[in-house]
């Protein structure tokens, strides 16, 4: 589990550690480059014959530019280099580095000045290129406020312009890609293959425009330990990596039996909205629960028992649009009793009847929780009940549009500052929250943020988040913990968006099924 930082949060980070632990800033450059250029070499078996094309600015982005530049030509791999930026306009360790790549230039590297009267050169170059090339992107860092404009917009949308058009031609951004700021989602920005990000993950990276144009993530060290890092990390946010799931997820004992590894309680389902149920309990399933309970209207029974014949049924009074009426809490309090964990919500429906039996089960259940789909819905309408119950081992799992009826906040408010939006409900709610969106996260609390960067866009799909809920409610019942519950969850779920894409060559065409089936493989391969 490694911290994680805005663009803004990094900054802070960064200009403390040299401040107060006087590392140069040089150095630090220095690390990033050659650690960038080692990066784009194994990305690139071949890339000595390929042309290699750097674009920098002025700033600190274009220094580590310069660095990369160089390590190409000590290693004898001919570069071209774009500046936008004169000489006297360089400063500091970008300056330094320009200075060291002139004097080591040769017949391997040519330098070309970008200027406002001849705003073409590189788009020129570009054109003229026959075979396969890279663009290294080093023209702005992060610290960019609101869209580009002037040269660097027209620049940006040559780059742009030129990989849509040329397959042969590649782009990778350093650090971030240029064009994208701390609080912009709007304007021209490098749309990269690659992005190799120094020190730390960026949060601004994995969702909106940033996650649209990063293309695949890498980071680098820049020569700070990880142990340092963590001294200056005041946010309270990490990335979780496959160890962080391994040690959490549940091992069964060789003497264990079926009700020893977990007894999961899922309900759910009306009239109209079963396939929901389904899938969460067979997702509970091949997660590894030991038996797995579903609960739910009555004249669902036939159906359930032809889709659902490895899990224990209980059939629910209902009420006359066939979802589950508000008597229905007497008949489920034996199950209630049995289960490790409870999921609430899939399928569910928004009757009136059946918020009241919601109610009756969020106050009354003692048992680890977890709330998804319609009962969230349904829990905006009585958020105060959250204050009123003892259990503190709740999960709420929704989408933005879920949470903000949740939170009160438009999706606007969300997305301008999730982890802060999350933050404040967790903590004053006393519950954990797995708010779901292209880069999902966990929160706890106490406000320490989650953040899983598995999966892709195979996720944006109906009966993706009951899938979630179903390996969530599996896991907690077979841990009774709920961070790791949370970390298995959203990190397995990821995984098996990446391994069906992996199989079938694209990102959106699996059924839900298809999902469920993976989760065996995907577990295997973590436990490896």
């Amino acid at each position: 589990m490694k911290p994680a930082f805005t663009f803004a949060e990094i900054r802070e980070a960064e200009k403390s550690i040299i401040e107060k632990e006087g590392i140069p800033s040089l150095i630090l450059m220095e690390n990033a480059g050659k650690n960038a250029f080692d990066v784009i070499t194994t990305i690139y078996p071949d890339i000595a014959e390929r042309t290699i094309v750097i674009v920098c600015g002025k700033g600190n982005n274009a220094g580590d530019g310069f660095v990369i530049a160089r390590h190409f030509l000590i290693n004898s791999i001919p570069v071209e280099i774009f500046t936008l930026s004169q000489p006297d306009e360089l400063k500091g360790d970008a300056l330094v580095n320009y200075e060291v790549l002139v004097k080591l230039s040769s017949e391997l590297c040519t330098i070309y000045n970008v200027t406002e009267s001849e705003p073409d050169i590189l788009y020129n170059f570009l054109k003229r290129i026959k075979g396969k090339a890279v663009i290294i992107d080093a023209l702005l860092g992060s610290g960019i406020k609101g869209s580009v404009t002037g040269l660097y917009e027209k620049i940006i949308n040559q780059v742009n312009k030129i990989k849509y058009k040329n397959i042969k031609i590649d782009v990778i951004s350093v650090d971030v890609p240029s064009g994208l700021g701390e609080d912009n989602s709007g304007g021209a920005i490098i749309d990269a293959c690659y992005t190799i990000t120094m020190g730390a993950v960026k949060t601004n990276l994995l969702n909106g425009r940033g996650k649209e144009n990063t293309g695949q993530l890498f980071v680098v060290p820049i020569g700070i330990t990880n142990e340092l890092i963590e001294k200056y990390n005041n946010y309270n946010k990490y990335i979780v990596e496959e160890d962080d799931v391994k040690r959490g997820l549940p091992i069964r004992k060789k003497t264990s039996y079926k009700y020893s590894n977990g007894k999961a309680l899922v309900i759910g389902g009306s009239k109209g909205l079963s396939g929901a149920l389904i899938m969460s309990s067979l997702a509970a399933l091949r997660a590894g629960s030991g038996a797995v309970m579903a609960a739910y209207p009555g004249s669902l029974s036939a159906h359930f028992g032809r889709k659902l014949y490895e899990v224990i049924k209980t059939e629910l009074p209902e009420t006359d649009e066939g979802t589950i009426s508000a008597e229905a809490f007497d008949k489920l309090n034996k199950q209630l009793a049995k289960a490790d964990a409870v999921l609430i919500g899939p399928g569910l429906s928004l009757n009136s009847s059946t918020a009241e039996f919601l109610f009756e089960v969020i106050s009354r259940c003692e048992k680890p929780m977890v709330i998804d789909a319609d009962a969230l819905t349904l829990l905006a309408g009585n958020l105060n009940l959250l204050k009123q119950i003892s259990n503190k081992n709740i999960i709420l799992t929704p989408h933005i549009g879920e949470f903000s009826k949740l939170s009160g906040l438009t999706t606007d408010d969300i997305t301008a500052d999730r982890f802060l939006a999350v933050r404040k409900f967790a903590g004053e709610y006393n519950v954990n929250v797995i708010l779901k969106s292209e880069t999902s996260f966990a929160c706890t609390p106490e406000g320490k943020i989650y953040i899983n960067n598995t999966g892709n866009e195979q996720l944006a799909s109906a009966g993706s988040g009951d899938i979630l809920s179903g390996i969530v409610v599996s896991m907690l019942s077979q841990t009774k913990d709920t961070l790791s519950a949370m970390l298995c969850g959203n990190y397995i779920l990821g995984r098996i968006a990446e391994k069906y894409s992996g199989k079938a060559g694209n990102r959106q065409t699996a059924l839900q099924k298809d999902m469920i089936d993976l989760i065996p493989g995907v577990i295997t391969e973590i436990l490896e």
